[in-house]
């Protein structure tokens, strides 16, 4: 990290922690000013210039802040606005982006790209498997214990994995984190959507009320989402496809572990070990499809191996499946997305994912999810 990143992030954290109690009254001020037409006050643009990432106040050409990390403009732009677009472009960062505080937007365009720098030190969390402390997880977008966040992601995340004998780190896109000493959900409210390109799973740990529309996935990630120790989330369509076609994923959801109310409209999966996997968890699903014919259709158990949640063990489960829908004959799937262009869509747009499923024969199957942001 350069000069000016060490200053910004050392040497003005008292200042900030000073500012962010003045932006608390400012933007709830704003907030209620939004439905006369001041969004566009509290909106900023994230774009790349050569070596340097730019913010700017949308529709607008003045630079309100620039640096050669994108972390710390993505950052400085959630820290200081309601609503962060990031606009196409390849971004490398130095660590993790951290959601600096609550009731911000994160929207990544379909064209952006995120990497992380593997020459950088990163902040890692423990992870709890064979190896205690091994793997350290990097999450590209992280979320710790702030509510009413919005991250919709369109854009792709790269994944990362090092292993050497002594230690592993690996990377996931998104994580919102409400773990906390009182072992409860630590965050409430919030939204999370996926119809990028990614490797990985999608976390919720030890949340409440996120929302969570789509998460749809055609590269066939060990799973689309995975829970562990959240309350009252409504999930809509998961998708998990694999990238070949007849190719077989693993599981479309992991409630691995300690989730309780949870509801979902609707699970896809394609030739799957386990479309949903429910260890230790309550939940309710509309429909599970299955493209082609499942390894295996439910994996659950009363016991489970959390990896991050603190919440305390509650030794039971409930799995309540209204509908199964097995397309044993289906030859070629088709995962489409219809997102809004960034930034002339704005800020009334639909996003829509439809799975389109062609039978033996020409006959067609189409899933199809839609939901409306509004960022006034």
């Amino acid at each position: 990290m350069n000069d000016f990143a060490s200053d910004y992030v050392n040497n003005n954290l008292i200042k900030n922690k000073m500012n962010n109690l003045k932006s608390i009254v400012l933007f709830f001020l704003l907030g209620l000013c939004q439905s006369y037409g001041d969004w566009k006050q509290t909106t900023v643009v994230v774009s790349q210039q050569k070596d340097e990432t730019l913010v700017k106040r949308i529709y607008a050409d003045q630079i309100l802040f620039k640096h050669s990390d994108p972390q710390l403009c993505i950052e400085w732009s959630m820290a200081n606005n309601v609503n962060t677009i990031v606009l196409g472009g390849e971004y490398i960062f130095d660590d993790r982006i951290d959601v600096p505080r609550s009731g911000v937007n994160l929207i990544v365009d379909k064209d952006a790209v995120f990497k992380l720098n593997p020459k950088t030190k990163h902040t890692t969390l423990s992870f709890k498997a064979s190896k205690p402390d091994y793997w350290g997880m990097i999450p590209l977008i992280y979320n710790k214990g702030h509510n009413d966040v919005q991250v919709l992601m369109f854009g792709t995340s790269v994944k990362y994995r090092w292993e050497t004998e002594a230690r592993g780190r690996q990377t996931f896109p998104i994580m919102f984190d409400g773990r906390n000493d009182n072992g409860n959900c630590g965050i409430r409210g919030g939204t999370m959507l996926v119809t990028g390109t990614a490797t990985d799973s999608f976390w919720l740990v030890d949340s409440s009320n996120i929302k969570v529309p789509i998460v749809a996935l055609d590269t066939g990630p060990g799973a689309s989402l995975v829970l562990e120790g959240c309350e009252d989330c409504d999930l809509g369509m998961i998708v998990n496809l694999s990238p070949v076609k007849g190719g077989k994923t693993g599981e479309t959801i992991d409630l691995n572990s300690r989730s309780i109310d949870i509801s979902i409209e609707k699970l896809i999966g394609e030739r799957s070990n386990e479309i949903i996997d429910c260890n230790e968890s309550h939940v309710i699903v509309d429909e599970v499809v299955s493209v082609g014919m499942p390894q295996k259709l439910f994996g659950r158990g009363p016991v489970s191996g959390p990896r991050f949640t603190n919440r305390r063990s509650f030794g039971t489960r409930s799995l309540d499946v209204k509908k199964t829908t097995i397309l044993e004959k289906a030859e070629k799937v088709e995962l489409i997305h219809q997102i809004p262009n960034l930034l002339k869509d704005l800020p009334v747009f639909d996003v829509t994912t439809v799975v389109k499923v062609t039978l033996k024969g020409g006959e067609q199957k189409e899933y199809k999810k839609s939901v409306k942001f509004d960022l006034r």
